[in-house]
């Protein structure tokens, strides 16, 4: 059985690892937004530049936006793959609590299964 002071410390790097998956997501979601912004405004500028040109000029124009495309999806399957990561140890840490601290985790499910059952039969 696990001590007051091993389960906080456990509690400590859960809540602490949490916190990082969820500024690492946060972060990666905003990444994500400005190569997707980026992405849509060098289109905008490709439509409005190759509207009077034609043949070879036309076909590097799209050439050049299908690069960068490329790596935009690049960018955007490594912001995914970083989140899943993130939230992958997040769950593992959590787990690894639940397995060392089977009471706490059932008392802090009661607790809130308590709160939320008050809350929700309350009358208006």
């Amino acid at each position: 059985m696990a001590t007051a002071n091993e389960m906080n410390t456990t509690m400590d790097e859960a809540s602490r690892l949490a916190n990082e998956a969820g500024d690492e997501l946060r972060s990666t979601k905003d990444d994500m937004v400005s190569e997707f912004r980026n992405l849509i405004a060098e289109g905008e500028s490709l439509l409005r530049a190759t509207s009077s040109l034609s043949g070879d000029a036309l076909n590097k124009a799209r050439e050049q936006f299908r690069d960068k495309l490329a790596v935009a999806k690049t960018r955007a399957a490594d912001y995914s793959a970083m989140a899943r990561a993130r939230g992958r140890e997040a769950a593992v840490m959590a787990d690894d609590y639940v397995h060392d601290n089977p009471w706490a985790a059932i008392g802090v499910a009661a607790g809130v299964g308590f709160i939320l059952g008050a809350l929700m039969s309350r009358r208006p």
